[in-house]
């Protein structure tokens, strides 16, 4: 009888993996176009099947016209213009978390950044620091105003802080700038950079085929940076600023980190810190926190909510374009938990949103398809960004001169 039991378990377990395997395997194989054409038939089926609401921004019809529309066009597209294109089509799904990444091992050594409505070049390496800080231009001759708009429709947004935050990473993979049409070839492209006098620059960047061992000129942590620049690699950490009394926590991932210890902890030490040196400000900076879990901030709320700190004039939480996803319901909860005054930029997503990311891969290209699980709405606040009470930004003089605008206008103004 047990002989008879386990055999019929065995048999089950083997149906089963072939009912698992075989789920997907009349998307796989083929020709080149085949293969694209099959992975997009995958997508078709499997994100709307997967994602919690996939059409509250675009309707069943309109998601499927922009798959059509590709999959007629595959044989006169290269690869990165039709990955480009599954970028634009998971894009259009509306929420910030559901987009696709197609790895490619290769970058321009090359990090920029928004200040204002310009990206300025802040980082590379040795070979390229003569136009260090300088304003972007054009690519390939083409004008930087008629890049964004080729771009921006490939990144998932819900304002315009997230395109803010996802555009310039776009510029440095030469397969994304391909697929756009803004370059034609995977190893090189031509910058056109302006200085601070106006004069203009051309330098030709050749790709690497992986940053992890690039010498970067602007080093991640320098103890001469402000202090939101600092300690970039800590989830969370804290400094008593002993002049303005005042506690700044710098919270930078929603997630635990067991060489720090628990952030449970940390909240007891920063309160013990409060009371005991009778600290007038509480300042808590989520700018470059892209999320995680939420929850971890609740001994920090609650412990806020029976303190004199509690104020508008003591207590201040900073936030920025990155502040993003579970990040963004931490200081949602603040902002109506608490009389915390918030200082910064908006946020890249709503505080009530689409999130709790599961993921799949095309069967032959192996895009990763990232997608919401869960909306999130319990906050009065219905807009598609947390807008701080004071806007402060930091101006790319700030940003070459050390400066935080924003630390600075919290101390001096409270």
């Amino acid at each position: 009888m047990k002989r008879y039991i386990t055999i019929c378990i065995l048999m089950f377990l083997i149906l089963l993996s072939i009912a698992i395997s075989g789920c997907g395997t009349q998307y796989l194989g083929g020709n080149r176009d085949e293969k694209w054409t099959k992975d997009l038939e995958y997508l078709r089926k499997a994100l709307p099947r997967k994602h919690v609401d996939p059409f509250f921004n675009i309707s069943e019809d309109e998601f499927n016209d922009e798959i059509d529309n590709l999959e007629e066009k595959i044989c006169d597209l290269n690869d990165e213009e039709i990955t480009d294109g599954i970028y634009k089509i998971t894009a259009s799904v509306g929420d910030a978390h559901t987009n696709a990444y197609a790895n490619y091992y290769g970058r321009f050594p090359v990090q920029f950044y928004y200040f204002g409505k310009d990206i300025y070049l802040i980082n590379t390496t040795e070979k390229y620091d003569q136009v260090l800080n300088y304003k972007l231009k054009k690519i390939n001759g083409m004008e930087i105003e008629h890049i964004e708009n080729l771009l921006q429709p490939l990144i998932p947004h819900e304002n315009e802080a997230n395109i803010k935050k996802q555009l310039p990473a776009f510029l440095s993979r030469p397969d994304i700038l391909k697929g756009a049409g803004i370059t034609h070839s995977l190893d090189k492209v031509d910058f056109e950079l302006q200085d601070g006098n106006g004069n203009e620059h051309n330098v030709r960047i050749e790709a690497v085929n992986d940053d992890n061992d690039l010498n970067w000129i602007v080093e991640k942590d320098d103890s001469s940076y402000p202090l939101y620049r600092q300690n970039g690699d800590l989830n969370y950490w804290y400094k008593y600023l002993e002049h303005e009394k005042a506690v700044y926590f710098k919270y930078n991932s929603c997630f635990e980190d067991e060489d720090i210890g628990s952030i449970k902890d940390m909240t007891a030490e920063i309160f013990d810190l409060i009371d005991r040196r009778k600290a007038d400000r509480l300042i808590i900076d989520v700018r470059n926190n892209s999320g995680g879990s939420d929850g971890y901030l609740n001994e920090l709320i609650e412990g806020i909510k029976a303190r004199n700190i509690n104020n508008p004039d003591k207590l201040f939480v900073i936030i920025g374009r990155e502040t993003f996803s579970s990040a963004i319901i931490e200081a949602a909860r603040l902002d109506e938990e608490t009389n915390a005054t918030l200082v910064g930029e908006m946020t890249s997503g709503k505080p009530n949103h689409y999130g709790a990311v599961g993921n799949f891969k095309l069967p032959n290209s192996k895009i990763s398809i990232r997608y919401s699980t869960k909306h999130i709405n319990i906050f009065k606040n219905q807009e598609n960004s947390l807008m701080p009470d004071v806007l402060k930004e930091v101006s790319i003089d700030d940003y070459i001169n050390k400066k935080d605008p924003v630390l600075d206008y919290i101390l001096q103004n409270s």
